[in-house]
């Protein structure tokens, strides 16, 4: 189909651009880059004392937006405590340790979120002010239709949520330009290394590998990327490699075998101590944990 614009010029003559100056078409760039991906959303009906920590720091490498429908629970984050409260709507972010308190059963929904500035970078992991925050009232009418989902207007309800989302980030991330600026920056240094990572990830991908695609000694190569990037080539792999596979374990049925195999693990046993490390339990029972809603 051939795409022809035969709106007259006289329609606009009085019109003019509402950002027209550099850095607000530097915003609109980065606002095109970064993504809300919302990788499942989930009802508790029933939290019990297995979600508290007991008295440890865990993290999960995905985002939470949680609509508490009724109990009390607490996380702590840098000696602050922080009051999970019926009727009110939570951002947890991803890659932040919290201590968990259970104080009464609760009845929780749930969203995890991804975002993306790159294939595979989520800004908000290393935005260094993240933590729990307070977002508002719970949606009533959201609350609604994730109890009582529409099969038929699944689609266009999942669209109103990712669009409240974005909307509620907009609200609670001021400055998240700069720090998606920065990996825009790191990505012009390191594209050809970036694009093999992506092309070729596997835990049997080497750092010498990515060194000698950027023409430079691994020390070198290694100090830049952690200059630019502000993590190493090594964690980087590690959370793409995580990421992939928590993918794989929520969106497939593949065994973790498969899985293991799909990844360029050496064995599953290997894989599922490199997951177990990262995110806290095994790969089946996180994956057992998103589809259950067990928390």
């Amino acid at each position: 189909m051939t795409l022809i614009d035969t709106t007259r010029e006289v329609t606009s003559a009085l019109s003019h651009p509402a950002f027209n100056d550099e850095k607000s078409a530097l915003l609109l760039e980065l606002l095109g880059r970064f993504r809300v991906q919302l990788v499942g959303i989930y009802v508790a009906p029933l939290i019990g004392p297995a979600w508290d920590s007991g008295g440890k720091c865990e993290s999960d490498y995905m985002h939470h937006i949680e609509m508490v429908i009724s109990g009390r629970r607490q996380v702590v984050f840098n000696g602050e405590v922080m009051e999970l409260l019926p009727g009110m709507t939570y951002f947890l972010p991803g890659n932040t340790p919290v201590e968990r308190r259970w104080i009464e059963p609760c009845k929780v929904i749930f969203a995890k979120i991804r975002c993306e500035c790159l294939p595979g970078i989520d800004p908000l992991l290393d935005w260094p002010h993240r933590a729990p925050t307070l977002i508002g009232p719970v949606n009533e009418e959201i609350c609604r239709h994730w109890l009582n989902p529409d099969s038929t207007k699944a689609f266009s309800r999942l669209l109103e949520i990712r669009g409240l989302i974005e909307s509620w980030m907009g609200r609670i991330f001021p400055g998240l330009e700069a720090i998606i600026e920065k990996h825009l920056l790191g990505y012009a240094q390191f594209s050809k290394v970036l694009d093999l990572v992506e092309a070729n990830l596997g835990a049997d991908l080497r750092i010498e590998t990515l060194a000698k695609a950027q023409g430079v000694s691994r020390g070198s190569f290694t100090a830049a990327f952690l200059r630019s990037m502000g993590m190493s080539p090594k964690e980087h792999l590690k959370r793409r490699l995580n990421q992939s596979a928590i993918e794989l374990l929520i969106n497939s049925d593949m065994r973790i075998k498969e899985i293991a195999e799909k990844l360029c693990f050496s064995d599953e046993f290997y894989f599922s101590r490199f997951f177990g490390k990262i995110n806290g339990l095994s790969p089946a029972k996180y994956r057992r944990r998103i589809r259950t809603g067990e928390r």
